[in-house]
């Protein structure tokens, strides 16, 4: 190939869009930033187990109160919580440093967002083992896509927190797309 011929196709490779696959968006059009993500879960560190990761989840979605600002799915909220699941820019991507976040909280500066991540869990009262837990499953949804260990979860979409009318989800349970799309026939 000549020089000429190497700077055309440069150039037209410059040009032309690539064509990429559609990012997963939630109901309000916001990316869900988890189809880069493996579809299996890599070898657990030492220390961590599928029981951990299970526990986790329990916590995650009921006493820690973690999902009312990072959502259901951990897809993060506007001007609350970051999303988990697209893999943790903002923490080494080991297990122990994201137990020592939750254990500290984040103070709002920081967050970049209205509200600061309250130390050990929405009512600061989670227990060491408990932030523990919460660290293990945190480190496996940012790990991977959805949830593909026995007993994870395909969504989480439906739960609403206490307090709220609405969920936190930014992805719609299947079966109301299911019904949506039915009506819109």
């Amino acid at each position: 190939m000549t020089r000429g011929a190497r700077v055309a196709l440069l150039a037209l490779c410059l040009v032309l869009p690539v064509p990429r696959p559609a990012a997963a968006q939630g109901a309000r059009g916001l990316p869900t930033n988890e189809e880069g993500q493996p579809s299996r879960l890599p070898p657990l560190p030492s220390g961590l187990s599928l029981d951990l990761i299970r526990a986790g989840d329990s916590l995650f979605h009921g006493k820690g109160n973690c999902f009312a600002c990072h959502g259901a799915d951990a897809t993060g909220l506007p001007n609350a919580g970051s999303a988990l699941t697209m893999g943790l820019n903002f923490v080494p991507t080991e297990w122990r440093p994201i137990d020592s976040l939750i254990t500290a909280g984040i103070p709002d500066p920081i967050t970049r967002s209205a509200i600061a991540m309250p130390a050990r869990g929405g009512k600061s009262d989670l227990t060491r083992e408990e932030t523990g837990e919460i660290a293990a499953y945190v480190w496996a949804i940012s790990q991977t896509r959805g949830e593909p260990w026995p007993g994870g979860h395909a969504t989480h979409a439906g739960m609403v927190p206490p307090g709220s009318t609405t969920g936190t989800s930014t992805a719609r349970p299947a079966a109301v797309e299911e019904r949506h799309e039915a009506h819109a026939q």
